[in-house]
């Protein structure tokens, strides 16, 4: 019994999640994209993105040092005090809901002087075709 509930605990906050709410495994948002994060050399790979408004990207430190996620410039993402991945020790993992449209650029805090940004374009999810807003 202990051991359940201990392995429960570590299921639910065993990674680092940002954007969406986390409740337990199955509520895991799947990601529409990964991100490797790399010691060898410091990078994001890849270091560019283009997904659309309400998919989730995930970045794995697959690394053996301790990596960041931080958003920078004029237009972090919303919530902006949880698109921080915070420390990600190696084999932690960040992931991120973006819900509105824009461009977000982000860094490694320990590694940024070595050139460690990724950039993520979020285009707008437009509805399928045939179909028209308000339409009956």
């Amino acid at each position: 019994m202990i051991a359940v509930a201990a392995a429960t605990a570590v299921a639910a906050f065993g990674c680092r999640t940002g954007g969406s709410p986390v409740t337990g495994p199955a509520a895991r948002p799947v990601p529409a994209a990964i991100v490797v994060i790399s010691d060898a050399p410091a990078e994001f790979m890849p270091s560019a993105l283009t997904i659309k408004a309400g998919d989730t990207v995930e970045w794995r430190n697959t690394g053996g040092i301790t990596h960041s996620v931080e958003f920078v410039g004029e237009a972090p993402p919303e919530g902006t005090a949880s698109s921080q991945s915070g420390i990600l020790a190696p084999n932690e993992t960040y992931t991120y809901t973006f819900k509105v449209p824009g461009t977000y650029t982000y860094v490694c805090r320990f590694h940024v002087i070595n050139g460690m940004i990724g950039k993520i374009v979020v285009l707008a999810d437009e509805p399928a075709s045939g179909t028209t807003a308000g339409a009956h």
